[in-house]
């Protein structure tokens, strides 16, 4: 008996370790998020990330790691104003989409879609020699350019409908507004470098000792400990509204199972409290500007608008416009 368990073990043993060696090398695909761009101004920042994608391919008979392009590079797009993060939607610059936010002359500019199925009427086929009726679906996609300035004015909108036959209703007309999406003028990061001074994280003359602890528990699932000083040193912050906006600049990657509203990457000191910004890509609502009545100057005040914020493809403007948009870009 005793011999025969040795013969299995002398066959099973270099298997496991075989099997070790293999899963040890495995390909695992991931993403990695990291900040590109932070535009304050008036109360409210815009955010900026970018995404990127890992994913696995044969080479030689092997597996390895490679960049999912252009599918898989991609910007979120958050508005933050100082209490709430609105997610504002996405573009892929790859593919040639423009993108949702840009400034104009010190404004900012905000450009989103909307698109869903609708009805668009009924048609009646005889089949098996029965009659039946079938509702006839059309995609109805909706763009909007909104000026903010602490609330959203619309300042161009566009309505283009495409039936299952091919045939295009549009109302669309060519605005330069639109031109200046397509620039990528996104702005870039700054603010002061940290500093680790006492087990406080510290920024100079910016008046605040946040302990390493309050970050440590956002960091420590995504960091060991060699890393985590280092990741910690290399946070920023700067003055925002009646707290400090916090950063972390470089990537951070994370397994395809990961959720991007968990990772450490921004965060908001109030002067007591730190909390971290939920990263989320759900609808969001966002403050839209109505005219306020019997006011002989019409003077603008902001209420809470039902906006769908959805992520963004290329404008559907009409196949004619976005091709002399995008000639007239890459003509710049």
């Amino acid at each position: 008996m005793c011999r025969i368990l040795k013969q299995i073990m002398f066959l099973i043993l270099p298997l496991l370790l075989f099997s070790s060696l293999v899963s040890g090398g495995r390909c695992i695909p991931y993403e990695a998020y990291s900040i590109t761009s932070v535009l304050p101004g008036g109360g409210y920042a815009f955010i900026v990330i970018h995404h990127s994608e890992w994913i696995c391919g044969e080479i030689a008979g092997e597996k390895s790691l490679r960049r999912n392009m252009p599918d898989g590079e991609y910007d979120l797009y958050y508005l933050f104003n100082g209490s709430d993060l609105l997610f504002l939607g996405k573009s892929n610059p790859l593919l040639g989409e423009p993108s949702i936010v840009t400034k104009i002359n010190g404004t900012f500019y905000i450009l989103q879609r909307r698109e869903k199925t609708v009805p668009h009427g009924n048609v009646t086929l005889i089949v098996n020699g029965e009659a039946r009726n079938f509702t006839i679906a059309a995609r109805r996609i909706e763009t909007r350019v909104y000026r903010f300035d602490g609330c959203a004015e619309m300042v161009w909108n566009c309505t283009r409908v495409e039936l299952q036959n091919g045939t295009v209703e549009s109302d669309c007309t060519e605005s330069p507004v639109l031109d200046y999406f397509f620039a990528g003028n996104t702005g870039s990061l700054e603010g002061i470098r940290g500093k680790i001074n006492d087990g406080f994280v510290t920024f100079e003359n910016l008046n605040c000792r946040i302990p390493v602890s309050e970050f440590e528990r956002y960091f420590s699932d995504f960091f060991e400990d060699k890393e985590l000083s280092r990741a910690l040193s290399a946070l920023y912050a700067l003055p925002f509204d009646k707290g400090i906006l916090i950063y972390y600049p470089d990537e951070i990657r994370v397994e395809k199972s990961g959720f991007l509203s968990e990772l450490p990457l921004v965060f908001f000191y109030d002067g007591k409290n730190l909390r971290r910004l939920d990263l989320s890509t759900g609808i969001q609502e966002l403050p839209e500007c109505r005219e306020t009545l019997g006011q002989p100057d019409q003077e603008k005040v902001c209420g809470i608008g039902a906006l769908l914020l959805l992520a963004l493809v290329p404008l559907a403007s009409g196949k004619k416009s976005a091709a002399m948009l995008k000639q007239q870009h890459h003509g710049d």
